[in-house]
């Protein structure tokens, strides 16, 4: 288990977020940065990783959580609850539905 981990319907302002999908090749996740995480990461080995980046799941979720802990936001989840894998940890509601 990798922890838990936080859903949203719909987009946080502020937040990371990794829009699941299901895809041929298996879980996909797609990337949306907000525009001051962008300036946090702007000039490090991270400033090339832009919105609609996608990737395996699991690869977009370790992006999303280190992008998340530079620039000190939320990370949380949307899209298909299906493609989600349980064993990765727990997928709970955002607490208040958004923050």
């Amino acid at each position: 288990m990798l922890g838990h981990f936080y859903y949203s319907p719909q987009v946080l302002e502020g937040a990371v977020m990794v829009e699941m999908r299901s895809g041929y090749r298996g879980p996909m996740g797609v990337l949306h940065i907000p525009p001051a995480v962008s300036e946090v990461t702007a000039g490090t080995e991270y400033e090339g990783i832009k919105t609609g980046e996608t990737a395996s799941l699991i690869i977009a979720l370790g992006l999303g959580l280190i992008l998340a802990g530079l620039a000190g936001t939320y990370l949380a989840i949307s899209g298909e609850r299906s493609a989600w894998d349980e064993s990765w940890g727990t997928l709970l509601e955002m607490p208040g539905g958004t923050q």
